[in-house]
C-alpha cells in the first residue's frame, strides 16, 4: 500500500521536471545549485497520494496547477497562488468547495469525482470560463443557479450527478452562452428547444420578470463602477480647472478620485452581486412554481380524460348490446308484418347513461384544482415577497455606508481645494493664473465656484443614492405585482375554459337526448 506523501520542494521539482521539461532542458535544471521557483508555471502533482495541500508557496508565478487523483480531502493553502488560471482537483475526497478566494483569476476549475453536494464559495472566481464537477452528489437542481453568475462560463459538465441527470435541457435554457454542457457541444436545435410546461398559463412567460436586462437597469447604470468619477465631473469645467490650482490640489484631486473611483466600484460590485442572489432567488421560484402547476395541470388533464373514457365506452355497447339491437330490429321488423309481439326498444341511445350529475361532478373536481391551485400559487408568492423585501432591506442597508464614505471623500476634497484657493484669493500680493481669471472674470468669483463644484458633487451623489433605492423598490413591487397579476389572469383563463368545456359537454348531452 502507497504510503501518503507530503508536496515539499523536491518533489515540486521532480514533477516539473518530469512533466514540464524536455530531457535535455530537464538534465541542466537538475544539475544548477540553485534552482530558479518562479520559473514553474505549470505543474502535475497528480496519482501522488497526496492528502494535504501544502508546501506552495515557492511557486507564485504558477498559473496551472494539476493534483488530481490523490486523497485530499479539504481545498487549502491556496491563497499564495494569486495568477493562478487553472486548477484540476478531479478525483479527490473534498466534499466542501471552499478556500479560493484569492484565486481571481482563475478560468479553469475541475473538481469532478468528489463528494461535493452544494455549489458555493466561488465568488471571487468571476473570470470562470470552464468549470467541471461529474460525478459529485448534487442532489438539489436549483444548486445550478450559483453559477450564472459566471458570465463568461463556456464549458461546463455537471453529469452524474443525482439533480442534474436527464435535465440537459432544463440547463442548456438557463446558460445562453454555453457552448459545451457535459462534454457535448450544444446544437442549435437545442437553443431553439424549451423545456415542456404548462407554458399557456405559467409566471414563466412574463415578460417583465424574465427579462434580466429591465432588472439589471433598476439596480445598476452605465455611470456606475470605474465610469461614476466621470459622470460627477461630466461637462464640469469648472471642476476641471480648479483640480489644477496647485500640487497640493492636484494631489487631492488624485487621491480623490482613486477613493470615490474605489466606492463606485464597491457599489457596483454589491449592486452586481445582489442582483445575482435576485436573480437566484426568481429561478428557484419559477422552477417551484412550475414543477407545482404542471403537477396540478395534469391532474386535471387526467380528471378531464377519465371522464372522456367513461364516456366513450358508454357510447359503443358491447356485443351482448349489439345483439340485443339487432334482435330488436328483427322484432320490430315482424311486429310491421303484424306479429303484434311488443319488446323494449333498444337503440345505442340506450346505453349513454352520462347525465348531467356526472357533468356537475367533473365540473366541481376542475373547479376544485384550479381554486387549490391559485391559493397555493398565491402562497408561494407571499412566501417568494418576503424573500425579496428581506434581501432589498439588506441590500439598501449595504448602501448606506458606501454613500456616506463617497460624501466623505467630496467633502475633504473640497475643503483642501476652498482652503488653498482661499489663501490664495484673499492674499492681494498672489498673482492667480491668468487662465482662472479668463475663465471665472474675477478673482473672488473663484471661491463662489468651489462653493458650486462641491454642493453640484453631493446633490449628484444623493440623487444617485435616492434612484438607486428608488428604483430598486419600485422593482421589487412590480415584480410582486406582475406574479400576482400572472396568477390571477391564469386562474380565470382556467375558470372560462372549465366552464366552456362542461358547457359543450351538456350541450351535447341535450342533443343526444333528443334523437
Amino acid at each position: 500500500m502507497d504510503l501518503p506523501q507530503v508536496i515539499s520542494s523536491e518533489i515540486i521539482k521532480k514533477s516539473y521536471l518530469k512533466h514540464e521539461c524536455s530531457k535535455d532542458v530537464a538534465l541542466i535544471l537538475s544539475l544548477e545549485q540553485e534552482f530558479d521557483w518562479q520559473i514553474i508555471k505549470k505543474l502535475n502533482l497528480s496519482l501522488l497520494n497526496i492528502v494535504h495541500i501544502v508546501g506552495l508557496r515557492l511557486i507564485t508565478n504558477l498559473e496551472c496547477l494539476t493534483l488530481s487523483h490523490n486523497k485530499i480531502k479539504k481545498i487549502e493553502n491556496l491563497d499564495c497562488l494569486t495568477k493562478l488560471e487553472e486548477l484540476n482537483l478531479s478525483y479527490n475526497r473534498i466534499t466542501k468547495i471552499e478556500n479560493l478566494d484569492h484565486l481571481t483569476k482563475l478560468n479553469i476549475l475541475s473538481l469532478s469525482g468528489n463528494k461535493i453536494s452544494e455549489l458555493k464559495n466561488l465568488d471571487n472566481s468571476l473570470q470562470l470560463q470552464a468549470f467541471y464537477i461529474s460525478n459529485n452528489e448534487i442532489t438539489d437542481i436549483n444548486q445550478i443557479y450559483y453559477l450564472k453568475r459566471f458570465k463568461y462560463l463556456q464549458c461546463m459538465d455537471l453529469s452524474n450527478n443525482p439533480a442534474t441527470n436527464n435535465n440537459r435541457q432544463l440547463i442548456v435554457d438557463q446558460f445562453p452562452k454555453l457552448i459545451y454542457l457535459d462534454n457535448v457541444h450544444i446544437t442549435a436545435e437545442e437553443r431553439s428547444s424549451t423545456v415542456e410546461i404548462n407554458d399557456e398559463y405559467s409566471l414563466a412567460g412574463s415578460e417583465i420578470l424574465g427579462d434580466s436586462n429591465l432588472i439589471h437597469k433598476a439596480f445598476l447604470k452605465e455611470t456606475d463602477g470605474i465610469q461614476f468619477f466621470n459622470y460627477l465631473y461630466y461637462e464640469d469645467l469648472d471642476g476641471e480647472l480648479l483640480s489644477k490650482w496647485n500640487s497640493t490640489v492636484r494631489g487631492a484631486f488624485a487621491t480623490c478620485k482613486k477613493q470615490i473611483t474605489d466606492s463606485s466600484m464597491e457599489l457596483y460590485n454589491t449592486s452586481l452581486q445582489k442582483l445575482t442572489v435576485r436573480d437566484e432567488m426568481f429561478s428557484k421560484f419559477k422552477m417551484c412554481h412550475n414543477r407545482f402547476e404542471r403537477k396540478l395541470t395534469y391532474e386535471s388533464r387526467d380528471i378531464i380524460k377519465e371522464f372522456e373514457e367513461i364516456r366513450r365506452l358508454r357510447m359503443e355497447p358491447t356485443e351482448q348490446q349489439l345483439m340485443d339491437i339487432e334482435i330488436n330490429e328483427m322484432d320490430i321488423s315482424q311486429d310491421s308484418f303484424g306479429v303484434g309481439v311488443e319488446n323494449d326498444h333498444f337503440s345505442i341511445e340506450s346505453f349513454v347513461s352520462v347525465s348531467e350529475g356526472d357533468i356537475i361532478i367533473m365540473k366541481r373536481k376542475l373547479h376544485q384544482k384550479n381554486i387549490y391551485m391559485n391559493k397555493t400559487i398565491m402562497d408561494l408568492i407571499s412566501k417568494y415577497t418576503k424573500l425579496v423585501e428581506e434581501e432589498l432591506k439588506l441590500f439598501l442597508e449595504l448602501l448606506v455606508p458606501i454613500f456616506f464614505n463617497m460624501r466623505a471623500i467630496i467633502s475633504t476634497y473640497s475643503e483642501i481645494l476652498s482652503e488653498n484657493v482661499r489663501l490664495a484669493v484673499n492674499n492681494p500680493i498672489k498673482i492667480i493664473p491668468k487662465e482662472f481669471i479668463n475663465h471665472f472674470g474675477n478673482r473672488f468669483a473663484i471661491n463662489d465656484a468651489v462653493v458650486k463644484m462641491s454642493d453640484k458633487h453631493m446633490e449628484m451623489i444623493y440623487k444617485r443614492e435616492e434612484l438607486l433605492n428608488s428604483n430598486a423598490k419600485k422593482w421589487a413591487a412590480k415584480s410582486i405585482e406582475d406574479l400576482k397579476n400572472s396568477e390571477k389572469q391564469r386562474f380565470w383563463m382556467v375558470f372560462e375554459e372549465i366552464t366552456k368545456y362542461c358547457d359543450n359537454v351538456t350541450i351535447w348531452l341535450k342533443s343526444l337526448k333528443k334523437l
